[in-house]
């Protein structure tokens, strides 16, 4: 019989070393572009802000009017949110419209929300603000009640 010979000591010590700095590799460059992105993120979002201005509802066509001012020094991508209080009608209470705007940094944007019924409680705007990659600023948002909407709660 011929007995089988293994690697030597010096070859294995030398190959798990390699190994492991591979690895240590391939950790650390995930982790730096990790760590680049949230910080990206954060400085993004300090620098987003929005205010609801004013709201508008038509009863007639069913149309609400929104006037959004970015004035953060970041251009923002607002996706409305309409929240019900007839939960028969619309399930859960909430609905998110199929509609996005963008609002440049500064400037104000004036567009309509369509098929809303009067029973409304709260719209509310949330961005996003899409460059490459997208990043989510939740804290770019602001919200109005029923009574503070034209049509609903004053004329």
């Amino acid at each position: 019989m011929k007995r089988l010979k293994g690697i030597s000591p010096l070859v294995a010590t030398i190959m798990l070393i390699a190994f492991t700095l591979i690895i240590a590799g391939i950790i650390s460059a995930f982790v730096v572009n990790f760590t680049n992105t949230q910080q990206m993120q954060i400085k993004t979002c300090t620098e987003a802000k929005v205010l609801l201005q004013r709201a508008a509802y038509d009863s007639v066509s069913k149309n609400l009017t929104l006037t959004i001012y970015n004035y953060g020094r970041v251009d923002l991508r607002f996706e409305t949110l309409l929240s019900y209080s007839n939960t028969t009608e619309h399930p859960g209470g909430l609905v998110k419209p199929n509609r996005t705007v963008d609002v440049a940094a500064g400037r104000i944007s004036v567009f309509d929300v369509v098929d809303v019924t009067n029973d409304l409680d709260t719209v509310t705007i949330r961005s996003t603000r899409c460059d490459s990659p997208c990043y989510e600023c939740p804290g770019a948002q602001d919200f109005l009640r029923y009574t503070d909407i034209k049509g609903l709660g004053y004329t």
